[in-house]
């Protein structure tokens, strides 16, 4: 990275001003994640008029606006870097390594030359020094489109954080995550998936698929280092492959975790895991707020009842002013223990009551589910015709963008007699 007279360091291999001849490029989406609005509106004064640029979106907030970049792919993300930069540079080198071909440019009001290491080792493509010189700015966009480092990223891995979340238990919270994360791994091939168990009071997670916590997460708080070498260390495994953090069988052995913790954690399993599932507390704490906003998706769990509807329309109104929703599709609302048209209140009823239509329903199943339960059991896995587990295998389908598997029965069935196919 060299920096010239004109306050610009650049990591880019190409050369050239905005004059020079030479392929135009194509469209380049830029999203802004800039905290001062003074500056916010300053950059986007630099950007407007510039040939084949567009402002996708902007977010003063730094977690909020790396989880939007993840959602909207845009080609550039410019990030201003405040005085003390180490928790943004450390976010923006992990956002690189989740989503490479997005290109990385930051901005800064001095170019040290700790900073500049720093952003090398980030990822970052170009590093501006403000007030933020157009042409210059110009030059790097171009730079980037020349030499397609943010070409299409249809094929790059973004990181996919699933959180099932209830203000009300007994809702099933615990049990359709797990069967969740089973789902995603036997089923639906994801290559990698992690379960995360953060609702310490329940810590039902491991009992769910029959595991014994020998390990958990009060060992990993307790190491001399939170990293992704720590927590790989205290997984447990499942018999289908699934990676397990599991809270500790006796409440003795909980440890306390800062919300600092538990996105360390969040972070360093999404690092390694295409998939990560989270059973989060029941409550709007400072844990829970600091895994939701690393969330990319939020399932709220929901029954057809009086005090779990209330419950659900409150969190979605905290949501909404969390900006949570800002991101469409992001809070999805999945009905556990449905009953059809057998039900006392209805899907058309509950829409009436929190103005948010139902993304998936689950079949109640009672009798299976709860035999799974005591037995320790995946019940997805086990018994994958269930009317439940059916349910919960087709929702892993539609929020990973998948289509849905064809359970062992359903195969049977399109087959005739020995093996040979039957005309559909």
């Amino acid at each position: 990275m060299s920096l010239d007279g004109n306050g610009r360091a650049g990591t880019g291999n190409g050369q050239g001003n905005a004059g020079q001849a030479g392929p135009s490029p194509d469209r380049a989406t830029i999203l802004l994640i800039v905290e001062e609005e003074q500056n916010r509106r300053g950059i986007r004064a630099a950007l407007q008029g510039l040939p084949g640029v567009e402002v996708v979106g902007e977010r003063f907030e730094l977690r909020s606006g790396l989880l939007l970049a993840r959602q909207r792919h845009p080609r550039i993300v410019l990030l201003d870097l405040p005085d003390s930069y180490e928790e943004a540079l450390n976010a923006a080198g992990q956002f690189k390594q989740d989503m490479p071909d997005v290109a990385l440019f930051l901005t800064s009001n001095n170019l040290d030359p700790q900073l500049l290491l720093r952003a090398i080792r980030a990822g970052a493509q170009e590093v501006l020094k403000k007030p933020l010189d157009r042409a210059l700015l110009q030059d790097a966009v171009e730079r980037v489109s020349r030499s397609g480092a943010a070409r299409s990223v249809t094929g790059a891995r973004a990181r996919s954080i699933i959180t099932l979340f209830s203000t009300k238990g007994g809702v099933g919270t615990t049990t359709v995550a797990s069967n969740l994360a089973v789902a995603l791994k036997a089923h639906l091939g994801v290559n990698t998936v992690a379960l995360a168990d953060f609702d310490a009071q329940s810590s039902g997670a491991a009992h769910v698929l029959g595991l014994k916590a020998e390990r958990s997460i009060a060992d990993l708080l307790r190491a001399p280092r939170l990293d992704s070498a720590a927590v790989h260390m205290n997984l447990l495994r499942h018999s289908s492959g699934l990676a397990v953090l599991a809270q500790p069988e006796d409440l003795a052995q909980l440890e306390p975790i800062t919300p600092a913790q538990a996105g360390e954690v969040v972070d360093a399993l999404s690092a390694a895991h295409d998939v990560v599932v989270v059973d989060a507390s029941h409550a709007f704490d400072e844990v829970s707020l600091e895994i939701l906003d690393r969330s990319t998706s939020i399932a709220l769990l929901v029954e057809l009842s009086i005090p779990s509807i209330r419950a659900a329309r409150r969190a979605l109104e905290v949501f909404d002013r969390l900006h949570f929703t800002d991101i469409p599709g992001r809070v999805k609302l999945i009905v556990n223990r449905y009953s059809g048209a057998r039900g006392f209140i209805t899907l058309d009823q509950l829409f009436e009551a929190v103005q948010v239509r139902a993304f998936h329903t689950i079949q109640n199943d009672y009798r299976r589910v709860f035999a799974s339960v005591n037995a320790g059991r995946a019940l997805c896995l086990d018994d994958p015709d269930a009317p439940a587990a059916k349910d919960i295998i087709s929702l892993a389908a539609k929020l990973v963008g998948k289509d849905v598997p064809v359970t062992p029965a359903e195969e049977t069935i399109r087959r005739g007699l020995f093996g040979r196919k039957v005309l559909r």
